[in-house]
């Protein structure tokens, strides 16, 4: 009889984990309502935020004064997200604050960046793809071999599945000269083919230092950026800007955001407040003039405007997320529930959440009814208090579990 309770007892814990997330996970999909938020530019005409919202069939465009806007004058006031449409209509404007612009000055100097927390947890798989920097070519080639980077730098042919040791060693060789320490902690690089140029990779070494790793002619090409001797890295970002004015985005371990000038490696901090790297999302849009950077949280969207030249900040707007219906429900359902899925992850991440304790007044009714039906079973009261404190999935593990005669 002894172990008979104890393999119901583990049947019924097992069957509450599953309910905790199960049941929330039902309701959360019933209950949950998205936040409608604006599209967020900041002008470079009007110098301040422009807003375009979509309600049903119903398209409103304002600025951050309230004042509202036809479709042709947002085009107008926006000449570097509506460049496009404003040459077709003829209405291209030939200089902005005082700058000539065309549309391929404006493309050359824009960009979009988008970091999501999930990079911090994506694994680094310590394999790689080295391609020609500077291949003459449209689009860049892809090579025959790949590498590994991880104890050592070793590159192998795709075909024959062998190590080149001759460019392993010459790779190897070059690390050491310019003082990479092994093992490699990890390397980011854009192995897309489909761009005129590459920067290869940016690594951190065992010792904090950030190196830069590419092909130039077929030969290695090593440097030390000294970024590590400033500032603790925590993340690197690459992107290929046209105007090649920077490598990419480099956050460290406090959550402050900078970019990596090329050719010089020097370092330029974004006047952002800190950011969560595993909560918050990041999205930048740049320009000649400004760039529009949205940082989404659990609170809600916080806009900031920077200026192209300093990165300083010019503007910033809040816009707090709605009540969702889901945080009033939970709050009186769930004291505390399990999801198998995360925001800050692609992976299976269990997680608890606990919600309120306002949530435990149903768990008390819910143990009460059952003292009160159940009062001539065995074990009632450790029911009654398991129960209690775990809601509606203690309940129902309780009664779906048998008890063994």
């Amino acid at each position: 009889m002894k172990y008979k309770n104890i393999i119901r007892s583990c049947i019924i814990a097992a069957t509450t984990l599953a309910l905790l997330w199960a049941i929330p996970s039902l309701v959360s999909t019933a209950t949950y309502s998205s936040q409608n938020h604006p599209f967020v530019y900041f002008s470079s005409v009007v110098k301040q935020f422009c807003f375009r919202k979509t309600i049903g069939k119903q398209t409103q465009r304002y600025d951050a004064a309230g004042q509202e806007y036809t479709e042709s004058q947002f085009d107008s006031i926006m000449p570097m997200m509506y460049y496009r449409q404003l040459a077709l209509n003829g209405l291209m404007p030939d200089s902005i604050n005082g700058a000539a612009v065309t549309p391929q000055i404006i493309r050359s100097n824009s960009f979009i960046f988008r970091y999501r927390p999930s990079e911090m947890s994506q694994p680094h798989i310590g394999l790689y793809v080295l391609l020609e920097s500077m291949s003459g070519r449209a689009n860049l080639q892809s090579p025959g071999d790949a590498f590994r980077f991880k104890d050592k730098i070793e590159f192998i042919d795709i075909l024959a599945n062998t190590v080149d040791r001759e460019k392993s060693e010459l790779y190897e060789k070059e690390l050491n000269k310019r003082g990479y320490t092994f093992p490699t902690q990890w390397a980011f690089g854009d192995f897309s083919t489909q761009k005129s140029f590459d920067e290869g990779y940016f690594a951190l070494d065992a010792s904090g230092q950030f190196f830069h790793m590419k092909q130039v002619s077929g030969k290695p090409f090593i440097r030390n950026t000294k970024v590590g001797d400033s500032i603790s890295i925590a993340h690197f970002s690459m992107l290929n800007v046209s105007n090649k004015r920077f490598y990419g985005f480099v956050f460290d371990n406090q959550g402050y955001m900078y970019i990596l000038e090329s050719p010089s490696y020097k370092l330029r901090k974004l006047d952002l407040p800190p950011l969560s790297l595993h909560g918050d999302d990041v999205l930048i849009m740049g320009n000649m003039f400004y760039w529009t950077v949205t940082v989404t949280t659990e609170e809600g969207k916080k806009y900031f405007a920077l200026n192209n030249e300093t990165l300083q900040k010019v503007d910033e707007y809040l816009l707090d997320n709605k009540t969702n219906r889901w945080d009033k429900v939970s709050s009186w359902l769930f004291p505390a529930y399990i999801t198998l899925s995360d925001n800050s992850s692609r992976f299976v991440q269990p997680k608890v959440h606990f919600t309120a304790l306002t949530a435990f007044a149903l768990n008390i009714a819910i143990a009460l009814i059952f003292a009160i039906f159940a009062r001539k079973k065995v074990n009632v009261a450790f029911h009654a208090v398991y129960i209690l404190v775990t809601g509606v999935a203690g309940l129902i593990a309780v009664l779906i579990t048998p008890d063994f005669k």
